[in-house]
């Protein structure tokens, strides 16, 4: 439930109260007739679910029995916030991203060096029966040589003896037919010239990487307004408990002061019944206003990464001081947010994102150098170091676009209109954030002007019951002027907790537009003032 929710939801229970008088010593086994067959009211005391609040004591007696509650200041919230937020895990995810995305981006210009070893081993080849022709008898080496033949018979014969042992000893020698092959291969791969892809590359990444680092700033700067928002929250409906509480103690001892002059003959049974139903009207009010309290601090464990269960003690009290805000100064940081800037780098990414699409129609020129190394040993073993073959070479590649279906022209065009897109979003971005200038200033000097007046208002309903209360006790004024002057106190009251509540909330929001770097709220007076509030070690606010 928001803060303004529940004030409206108080103020529209809380009812008519009473004001607090001495009560005289009376004898509690009396039961008036108008109250007979009804459970004697308990003091408040006695009421274990609402103990008194006395000054310095914490807002449940329960917290003194809990040995391992924690105490939680604003700072200290904040800054568990920050180690522990997966909103900033994430920011700083990016940002990592954005590191390596320049590490690839330089990698497109560096030289690229890859190289593989292949063993193969042949079981059966189309040059096994090529390498080894039929063997040709030796009785027909003295006919070749024979004079009485003819010449073409000495011809062929020597020709069939030559071609046995040229084609045996030809792929002897060749890598054809080999049972065992190794071959190792060293390739170098560097491009010269790609269109200034690589350079837009890498200026893109570091464009991306300063983005991701303002947002990681306005990431925390965030976390920071939401965890001061929760924490004024859960103090707000601490304040609003206790004044709950107060409510309904001050009604406990009006009943039993009424009762006391029912009982002396002084008071009428109407006096005495409308006491006990303003007495019974504050228990409701006194659950939703610690139920809210609850809820209000829930919110705040979660945003701090706080286990539910964790007992939890508020010790930094709303109790904020005047500052003044330097408009000009807060116009010019607002102009310098890390959101902006974040903007600005969007831009000069598509800015770069163009030129890159732009490349496309640029020729490339890249340089290829290749050793190679091959092996034929007899066995399955590597061969030795001087067995190897080597097969070196170098090469220049030139590559020129020539036509590809208009490909290109549509990369453009969406880059374009992706820059185009960008640069509205930053334009929308300025005038939101100059928007949000004016509204929160608008709500900082009502705020300010507010929490003067509601002061003294609280003073002069004070003034107001103490005066009702003693023409109550003289007999000059009825309960229902006590009860009306008791319910404008409590308005008052709780109108002064949302005008401080306001006016910190909006000396927050100033510090956040400035991205932090206005530090606005912890500028008060006085040495305890700490972040607009002063530290205590009172258990309540």
């Amino acid at each position: 439930m928001g803060s303004r929710g529940f004030l409206l939801l108080a103020l529209a229970t809380l009812g008519t109260l009473a004001v607090t008088a001495p009560a005289p010593a009376q004898d509690r086994s009396v039961v008036p007739p108008a109250l007979a067959g009804r459970t004697p009211v308990p003091t408040l005391e006695e009421t274990p679910s609402f103990p008194a609040l006395k000054e310095g004591a914490p807002l449940s007696a329960h917290e003194d029995r809990v040995p391992d509650t924690l105490p939680l200041t604003l700072d200290g919230a904040v800054q568990r916030a920050l180690r522990e937020s997966h909103e900033i895990a994430a920011a700083r995810a990016t940002l990592a991203q954005a590191d390596a995305q320049i590490t690839q981006a330089v990698a497109g210009a560096l030289p690229q060096i890859s190289s593989n070893v292949v063993y193969n081993r042949a079981i059966r080849t189309i040059f096994d029966e090529a390498a080894a022709p039929p063997p040709v008898s030796d009785t027909l080496i003295p006919p070749a040589f024979d004079p009485d033949k003819p010449p073409e018979d000495r011809f062929e014969l020597l020709s069939r003896l030559l071609t046995q042992n040229f084609i045996g000893a030809l792929f002897q020698g060749l890598p054809f037919g080999r049972e065992n092959t190794y071959m190792a291969t060293f390739s170098l791969t560097q491009p010269l010239y790609v269109g200034g892809k690589v350079g837009s590359a890498l200026r893109v990444a570091r464009h991306f990487e300063t983005a991701a680092r303002d947002q990681l700033r306005e990431s925390e700067a965030e976390i920071v307004l939401q965890v001061r928002g929760a924490y004024l929250t859960a103090s707000l409906a601490q304040r609003l408990h206790h004044i709950a509480l107060e409510s309904r103690r001050v009604a406990g001892e009006h009943f039993r002061q009424v009762e006391s002059f029912y009982e002396a003959g002084t008071a009428s049974e109407f006096d005495l019944l409308r006491a006990r139903v303003d007495l019974e009207n504050r228990d409701p009010v006194v659950i939703q206003a610690e139920n809210g309290a609850k809820l209000a601090l829930l919110n705040l464990k979660r945003l701090v990464n706080l286990p539910a269960a964790q007992p939890v003690r508020l010790v930094t009290t709303l109790d904020p001081a005047f500052v003044d805000v330097d408009e000009d100064e807060l116009a010019r940081l607002v102009r310098a947010r890390p959101v902006l800037n974040a903007a600005q780098e969007a831009i000069a990414m598509r800015q770069e994102a163009v030129k890159i699409a732009q490349a496309d129609r640029l020729p490339n020129v890249v340089l290829q150098g290749t050793m190679g190394f091959q092996g034929f040993p007899d066995s399955p073993m590597p061969p030795g170091f001087d067995q190897w073959r080597k097969d070196w070479s170098i090469a220049l590649a030139l590559s020129v676009p020539i036509f590809d279906g208009f490909r290109t022209r549509g990369r453009i065009d969406q880059a374009r209109a992706d820059l185009r897109l960008a640069q509205v979003e930053e334009a929308q971005l300025r005038e939101a954030l100059d928007l949000q200038v004016q509204a929160a200033l608008a709500e900082y000097r009502t705020a300010q002007a507010q929490i003067e007046a509601r002061r003294q208002t609280v003073t002069l309903a004070e003034r107001a019951l103490e005066l009702a209360e003693a023409r109550f006790g003289n007999g000059l004024s009825t309960q229902l002027e006590v009860s009306d002057a008791a319910l404008l106190l409590d308005q008052a009251r709780v109108n002064e907790v949302q005008a401080l509540y306001d006016y910190v909330q909006a000396l927050a929001q100033l510090e956040r537009l400035s991205g932090g770097r206005m530090e606005l709220v912890g500028r008060g007076r006085g040495e305890g003032a700490m972040n607009g509030f002063e530290r205590t070690d009172r258990g309540t606010p």
